[in-house]
């Protein structure tokens, strides 16, 4: 991966070291711009489900999903089918979404929850989205937008007195609460929770929920939040928001995130007469090993049947933006946080380099200004934001702050757009930057170095290409590509956002060994 001068000052610039270079505007400048006077603004509508791995979506042809409304929707669109989450857990990539920066720079490494006694949290070092975070719905809103919010947020750390729900405490943290007005980010609706996983009754806090009372449905909740949807896109009598104004809305779904038996029967029956067994055929899942309770490759079936079920409730949003005439001045856009290996490789769900975790859906949808199209471009979860801005004609916003990259080109078929060679993969431990796993992923290679304190550095390296299960790691014998991944790729990743994790200088001879 290779950087421009402007690229690394523009992650500098993230630290206000250079707030007085010429060229980079601070980013209160950038957001209190007047907008042109231009056509009629476009409106926006994200839909992103949580644990929605790409091999999931039926056009892959991977996963025996099913998934018509996606498919649909994919022929309509750009695709791009390499698209990753490169910290790949909740928090985090609700963070780079947000802020379009990268986990160190943003201050995101980890998911946001509040440790019980003895116990620690995200919490417990400052991870969750600062108020004074400008987000790109800062931005909007300053633009003159409405803004709506539905779904799952999880990017607060809950304080006491904690409110009684489900993961209210759980694993010895505390993961659900409202978000306060004034951490809303712009949006003006609300109906939104920050982590509750009882998806067939789910809560909720509105504008006007006080926080002790949120709203208990008696539905599930991709099935409700849709619903609500449905009737923002709809607005009648002017109730969920400024006709007069765009619109941005965002649907953010939990399922097909566990608990797996939180899902109505009549998606199951869809898989009559099938088991996890039959449908979960990756020759990489291993079904001996022991997985924490609720999770696993057993539940596999559950699994599609609730992609089944967030598909359908996609096709619902997208059917009524498309009778109310609203798509050709829309763009919508889908995709997931991450996904989830569901036993592959051992691993129960995610956090995890392997391509059933990291690779994402990414969809663009925009009738009479996209040309549908797959591109496979590696395209990375800080690089949303600006593509947004990109396409949307908002460019000129799109803070110097921002470290993902605008391929708005790229996604309307144009040339012009620097095309990355890799995307950064990040874990880092609670409180501890300079340690745990970096890695990169090219077109070929996923290669991830993990350092721990007092043990040596170990290295995986897989070949995509020749084993696309990455069930073998080859990088034994390897050691002049992991050289050349390391100093072409990583390290130019770790420069331009800030990390001060490092590799060390460590000879060839000294990799042999090291798994």
């Amino acid at each position: 991966m290779s950087f421009s001068r402007r690229d690394l000052l523009k992650g500098i610039a993230v630290t206000g070291a250079v707030a007085a270079t010429p060229g980079c505007s601070s980013l209160a400048t950038e957001v209190t711009k007047k907008p042109k006077k231009t056509a009629a603004k476009p409106n926006l509508l994200i839909i992103f489900p949580d644990e929605m791995r790409t091999q999931a979506l039926g056009f892959m042809n991977q996963d025996p999903s099913l998934t018509p409304n996606i498919n649909k929707f994919a022929k309509q669109g750009v695709v791009l089918p390499q698209a990753v989450s490169n910290f790949p857990l909740c928090t985090p990539f609700r963070g780079m979404l947000m802020t379009g920066q990268y986990p160190y720079r943003n201050g995101i490494q980890g998911n946001s929850h509040t440790g019980m006694t003895g116990n620690f949290g995200g919490k417990d070092f400052g991870i969750e989205l600062k108020k004074q975070s400008q987000t790109w719905s800062d931005v909007m809103k300053s633009h003159g937008y409405s803004m709506g919010y539905i779904g799952k947020w999880h990017l607060d750390a809950p304080e006491a007195p904690y409110i009684p729900s489900y993961n209210n405490p759980m694993e010895g943290r505390y993961w659900n609460d409202w978000t306060a007005p004034d951490k809303r980010h712009g949006f003006d609706f609300w109906y939104s929770y920050g982590t509750y996983d009882k998806h067939l009754t789910p809560m909720y806090w509105t504008n006007d929920t006080p926080r002790d009372k949120p709203l208990r449905i008696n539905q599930w909740s991709p099935e409700h939040e849709a619903d609500i949807a449905i009737k923002y896109l709809r607005n009648e009598g002017g109730s969920y928001r400024d006709n007069d104004k765009p619109f941005t809305l965002v649907v953010s779904m939990n399922p097909p995130h566990s608990p797996y038996d939180q899902i109505p029967q009549k998606y199951l029956d869809r898989f009559s007469g099938k088991s996890s067994e039959s449908l979960n055929t990756r020759p990489n899942v291993q079904w001996d090993k022991k997985y924490p309770e609720g999770y696993g490759p057993k539940y596999f079936k559950e699994y599609m049947a609730m992609v089944n079920g967030v598909d359908e409730q996609f096709g619902r949003i997208i059917d009524e933006l498309d009778r109310l005439q609203l798509a050709e001045e829309t763009l919508v856009v889908f995709f997931s946080d991450h996904g989830s290996c569901m036993g592959s490789n051992g691993k129960p769900t995610k956090n995890t380099h392997y391509e059933e975790a990291m690779r994402i859906p990414m969809i663009f949808r925009w009738p009479g200004t996209l040309k549908p199209n797959q591109d496979n471009l590696l395209f990375s979860a800080p690089d949303i934001y600006p593509t947004i801005f990109g396409l949307m004609g908002m460019e000129e916003y799109i803070p110097d702050t921002v470290e993902g990259i605008n391929f708005a080109n790229t996604v309307k078929g144009k040339a012009g757009d620097k095309r990355p060679t890799s995307q950064l993969y990040t874990f880092v431990p609670y409180g501890a930057q300079s340690y745990g796993r970096r890695g990169v992923r090219t077109d070929r290679y996923t290669l991830v170095i993990d350092r721990r304190i007092g043990k040596p550095l170990s290295y995986t390296l897989h070949d995509n290409i020749e084993d696309p299960y990455q069930m073998a790691n080859i990088a034994d014998g390897n050691e002049s590509v992991i050289e050349k991944l390391i100093e072409h790729e990583l390290m130019p990743w770790l420069e331009y956002t800030g990390d001060p994790w490092r590799p060390a200088e460590v000879p060839a001879s000294v990799l042999k060994g090291f798994t």
